[in-house]
């Protein structure tokens, strides 16, 4: 009899043992709470709404946005802070071509001033002092390519006084770029880990009811004996 409960006790164990891992497979497989997407290609633009028709800017290459949302395949994201000449902007990015990062490279969105000049048509009277040209300095947000035109979405202090957002001609994109994230390795199978454990616990489980089945015979074969006695 105590050799039939070791028996049974070791075949529960293996039936234990062959049991799915859920919690160790749940916590492998949740997403990182990344805050912010790193640009990988020069074409990740940024949309006032979530409509590729009101594209303003590509997000410089290598730069981040600010993830604030996300819904299918739009992030809602914020580009720049309001530091300096710079405003925050709200708005959409594809998640195409976006890596989310949990830790972002050390300057998270790209810090260029640009220059800005303003022309006056010169006054008939060639005799009084003219004011011909103003230079005024901009922040520069993104390129804007349009008919194989480049243009620079950028915001100024217009010569009355207010902040303003528009274009001016020119890429402007000799910037530093920041490093990028390394790939991902590929996750290692999760089903091979998972038949080994499989055939471990299948084998013991054979063995534990071949003992019990022998057991059992030779159980009846000494009542026999002893009858016959």
């Amino acid at each position: 009899m105590k050799r039939a409960k070791i028996l049974l006790f070791f075949l529960a164990a293996a039936l234990i043992f062959c049991l799915p891992d859920n919690k160790t497979y749940a916590s492998a497989e949740t997403p990182s709470a990344a805050t912010y997407a790193q640009a990988t290609a020069r074409n990740v633009y940024f949309y006032k709404d979530k409509d590729t028709s009101t594209a303003l800017f590509a997000i410089p290459y290598t730069y981040c946005v600010r993830i604030l949302s996300e819904e299918d395949e739009w992030y809602y994201v914020r580009y720049a802070d309001d530091s300096g000449f710079y405003r925050a902007l709200y708005g959409y990015c594809l998640k195409e071509n976006l890596i989310p990062v949990d830790v972002p490279p050390e300057n998270v969105y790209l810090n260029k001033a640009v220059t800005v000049t303003y022309k006056t048509e010169a006054p008939p009277i060639g005799s009084l002092p003219v004011l011909n040209e103003l230079t005024v300095t901009a922040a520069f947000y993104g390129t804007y390519y349009v008919g194989g035109v480049a243009l620079s979405y950028v915001l100024c202090e217009n010569p009355t006084g207010e902040d303003s957002f528009g274009y001016i001609n020119g890429a402007n994109d000799d910037y530093p770029l920041n490093e990028l994230p390394s790939p991902p390795e590929p996750a290692a199978p999760k089903k091979k880990g998972a038949n080994a454990k499989l055939i471990i616990a299948l084998s013991l489980t054979a063995l534990a009811a071949a003992a019990l089945v022998i057991l059992y015979f030779t159980g009846r074969h000494k009542r026999f004996a002893r009858t016959e006695g």
